[in-house]
């Protein structure tokens, strides 16, 4: 399974102090220690992740997290934006994201974004819709099913990505 992280739940992933992290552990075990991959991409989203771009930088470098290319995915937030225009539609790039990568599965706790996500004009047929993980109830999407081209081969870490990543 690879997935999208909107930077809304960033800290809800990679802050175990963070209040509400029991509810996204499942999501950084799957990546740690599972199948999981993280993909980022886009102009728009590498300046939101600021504080987090080190540890995806080092996810890459352990094999663990997959980049598109900006330029791909800022074209695709450009088509995006002109499919649809709404007040509560600011994540385009995220959209443009899901669509270049064929992700399936984003995290994030942006309730009204949830609609565009999954929108028909983005994602047909209705099977290409990606999944939204919004809380430990759904872990069950954390699962091979979930792998993206984009993301294979997916194999569990190794001990090698481990010790790149400061687990062991």
């Amino acid at each position: 399974m690879c997935l999208i992280v909107d930077t809304n739940c960033l800290s809800a992933v990679f802050d175990k102090e963070a209040i509400n992290h029991t509810e996204f552990e499942p999501v950084i075990e799957w990546i740690y220690s599972g199948r999981g991959k993280i993909v980022y991409g886009g102009t728009k989203y590498l300046g939101e992740l600021k504080k987090y771009l080190a540890i995806y930088l080092q996810l890459r470098k352990a094999g663990k997290a997959v980049y598109v290319d900006c330029n791909l995915v800022d074209a695709e937030e450009i088509a995006v934006s002109n499919m649809i225009q709404h007040n509560n539609f600011d994540d385009q790039h995220l959209v443009a994201l899901l669509r270049v990568s064929g992700c399936k599965i984003i995290c994030s706790l942006d309730q009204r974004a949830y609609p565009y996500f999954r929108h028909r004009l983005f994602f047909t047929p209705a099977a290409r819709r990606p999944r939204i993980y919004s809380s430990s109830g759904n872990a069950d999407l954390l699962c091979q099913e979930n792998i993206a081209d984009i993301c294979k081969p997916c194999e569990n870490t190794t001990n090698a990505q481990k010790k790149l990543l400061g687990l062991i």
